[in-house]
């Protein structure tokens, strides 16, 4: 290996990478260190890490080709904080050689000496470690990376960029969430990506992808941000804050080798936690509505008298010989003024709720309910009293109300501690209880990324603070209704569908993409179709971040005003790791918000594509399967040719498994689109005679009816 580039002053690392492998991912490392002189090596069978002993400096680069992956900035590189002045490294003073790696002592700019550990956990993951010195009165730890402009960067929320927030910090959802532009892409390039989790688009990982052939995800769960070449174009760099645990006052990274997308998520769920795979019925088709209304008449069903939304779903179905698949009850149906205080039925919302729900159980439904690590309630019977009394509660922030126990999105102290075991009992075995004697299997996990203290001052059960539980609250919520439903389910037939997540919340269930809207302004103002747009890009955005299977409200979270928008939705959605249709108002095609309210066409496109939906569920199942390694089931373009600089960027297209290549129509009246063959031959799904050959763009045709969808040659 040449290495005469190398030799800049100070001191170096350099990561020299094998010949990519499919199938030696996540195997355990034989490491060997070989000092020479001013030259630290580290090595595996796939990979190769070099330390030059003078100045920190990280490259990473293919043994094959000989082409260049990462490296740090020439003056730059690690580096910490303390009293808003930031230091960097110098020379190496000693080396400690380990069985997996080595520990190096540095010099600093400051003066006393900080240590880097660098370890192999795997053929391919590589663990650097910045402990500084005197760690518990720093500020903050990072890293700066050289970044060629040609450097594509994917994944670390699903949300399409930053924006500023409504009214801060009382509504903290960002200003895009709720009148979404045209922007973003699969690239992140070009950005600032702060993770500190906002609602209500809360996918957040530490975690990218770079088109140059590595991963890199940030442990821990403190507050940070990506400069991805923003204030210097050719420059990469995070900033974390530190905390009050030991962990937290280091910068711990890890780097994934490998060419291809689906061996550095390999070794990315390896780390953090493979990804759950749900049962074979949850990639049926799911229905819910915002709200079961209380204020019509009931309607029989089955000779009994049942809520009539309920009604109307579940009658429909039957007269258009729709496939039974997920009901959702979403809040309110339980007791109380909030619909959340008691883990009880409302019996005056949902009458006769025994014979209502052995009536999807005549049809072969599976069932769900809404849940929150939310105490809500005064009264003495009520969730939020109880965890008052038990002091279960998290912290009051000073922006919040101390000693209001109604849940309100205006604020108030009703956030379960879960960072206190016994919390986190109390409210797990309510869970399990209510869903095993209702035989619940799916919950349906909201918020945990609101109204959490975030203040440095307030200190949590576990001795964090604020800061410091934020990012974490979502995984600790996951787990627990995870934990929950497999208490009362332990053949392992249920599933958690949550929206907000961080690092190794994949483990315990699924995710959707938050309140994406078809109409403005919480739905009151204007209809639009960029909410689809941005599902469109969110659910690849989740593929990159280690969350293989994602769904969205179909429709948007708020009622459409456009019944395109709701056709072209469908057509997604069947096309989606999950099929779920609902959302607030009215979102069936025999009760349209738009003109006609019983839309025979739209009917039609609801009928065959949720037949199309059940048809495809043998292919669905085993794409899941893969899942369990974090394969994701929509799969954006680069993973199928990663030099195909044609796909680098393409969000509007991707595969749907591994032989199945979709292209949404998101823009209202549009009734063609261009749509771009990579190699190979690919026949359409509708039409077998219809054959293109890669590579070129070609203009097909898309009637309202009608996606895209092109089977890949040789394919089952």
């Amino acid at each position: 290996m040449r290495t005469s580039w190398l030799w800049h002053s100070g001191w170096l690392l350099a990561l020299a990478l094998g010949t990519p492998l499919r199938g030696d991912a996540v195997e355990l490392a034989n490491v060997s260190v070989d000092v020479r002189g001013s030259l630290v090596r580290i090595s595996t069978d796939a990979a190769r890490a070099e330390v030059k002993r003078r100045r920190f400096r990280l490259k990473e680069r293919y043994l094959g080709k000989r082409r260049l992956v990462l490296r740090e900035k020439h003056k730059g590189g690690l580096f910490y904080e303390r009293d808003g002045t930031m230091y960097g490294l110098g020379e190496v003073t000693d080396i400690e050689t380990l069985a997996d790696g080595t520990r190096l002592t540095v010099a600093t700019d400051e003066g006393p000496s900080a240590f880097v550990t660098l370890r192999f956990l795997t053929q391919r993951t590589l663990q650097v470690e910045l402990e500084p010195p005197q760690p518990e009165t720093v500020e903050a730890t990072g890293e700066r990376l050289r970044s060629p402009k040609r450097e594509l960067i994917y994944g670390l929320t699903e949300r399409l960029r930053d924006s500023p927030s409504l009214a801060p910090p009382v509504v903290e959802i960002p200003v895009d969430d709720v009148q979404p532009p045209e922007v973003g892409s699969l690239n992140r390039r070009g950005e600032t990506v702060e993770m500190r989790i906002l609602p209500t688009f809360s996918l957040y990982t530490p975690f990218y992808h770079s088109s140059r052939g590595y991963g890199l995800a940030v442990s821990g769960t403190t507050f940070g941000l990506f400069d991805l070449a923003s204030s210097d174009r050719r420059t990469l760099s995070f900033r974390f804050e530190t905390g009050t645990t030991p962990e937290s006052q280091s910068l711990r990274f890890h780097v994934f080798v490998a060419p291809e997308h689906v061996t550095i998520l390999d070794e990315y769920t390896a780390l953090t936690g493979r990804p759950f795979v749900p049962p074979d019925w949850a990639f049926k088709n799911w229905r819910w509505r915002g709200e079961l209304r209380n204020d019509l008449p009931p309607v029989e069903v089955d000779g009994v008298p049942m809520n009539a939304d309920f009604a109307e779903d579940v009658l429909r179905f039957d007269e258009f010989g729709i496939p039974a698949g997920v009901y959702l009850f979403d809040r309110p149906v339980l007791a109380g003024g909030f619909g959340f205080e008691e883990w009880r039925w409302d019996e005056v919302r949902l009458p006769n709720v025994d014979d209502m729900l052995s009536s999807l159980d005549a049809r072969g439904y599976r069932r769900g309910t809404w849940s929150s690590t939310w105490a809500c309630g005064g009264d003495p019977n009520d969730n939020g009293a109880q965890a008052q009394a038990l002091g279960y509660l998290a912290p009051p922030s000073p922006k919040t109300r101390a000693g209001i126990l109604e849940c309100s999105d205006a604020g108030g102290q009703f956030i379960l501690d879960l960072t206190n075991p016994a919390a986190f009992a109390w409210w797990r075995n309510k869970v399990a209880a209510f869903m095993q004697e209702f035989d619940l299997r799916v919950i349906k996990l909201d918020r945990g990324e609101e109204h959490i203290a975030s203040d440095p001052n307030d200190i949590w059960f576990d001795g964090r603070r604020g800061p410091e539980v934020r990012n974490a609250y979502p995984g600790l919520q996951a787990k627990l209704h995870h934990d929950a439903l497999q208490q009362a389910f332990p053949d392992g037939e249920f599933l958690v569908f949550m929206r907000p997540g961080y690092t190794g919340a994949q483990q315990w269930g699924v995710a959707w993409g938050g309140d994406i809207p078809a109409s403005e302004f919480f739905g009151v103002g204007a209809g639009t179709d960029l909410g689809l747009r941005s599902a469109i890009i969110s659910q690849q955005r989740a593929a990159f971040m280690g969350f293989p299977i994602w769904g969205s409200d179909t429709g948007g979270y708020y009622e459409f005003k456009d019944r395109e928008v709701f056709a072209r939705w469908i057509e997604f959605s069947t096309f989606s790791g999950l099929m779920e249709i609902g959302g607030v108002g009215k979102h069936a095609p025999w009760d349209m918000p738009t003109d006609p309210g019983f839309d025979p066409e739209m009917i039609d496109i609801y009928v065959r594509y949720t037949q199309l939906r059940e048809t495809l569920l043998p292919y669905i199942v085993a794409a899941a399967a893969e899942a369990a390694n974090g394969v994701p089931i929509v799969r954006p373009m680069p993973f199928f040719d990663p030099k195909d600089r044609e796909l680098r960027d393409r969000w509007d297209q991707y595969m749907f498994g591994p032989d199945l290549m979709v292209a949404p129509v998101w823009r209202v009246g549009e009734r063609s689109r261009e749509v771009y063959f990579p190699k190979g031959t690919w026949r359409s799904y509708w039409d077998p005679a219809e054959v293109y050959t890669g590579k070129r763009t070609v203009t097909v045709p898309a009637p309202l009816d009608h996606i895209p969808v092109y089977v890949r040659d040789g394919a089952m």
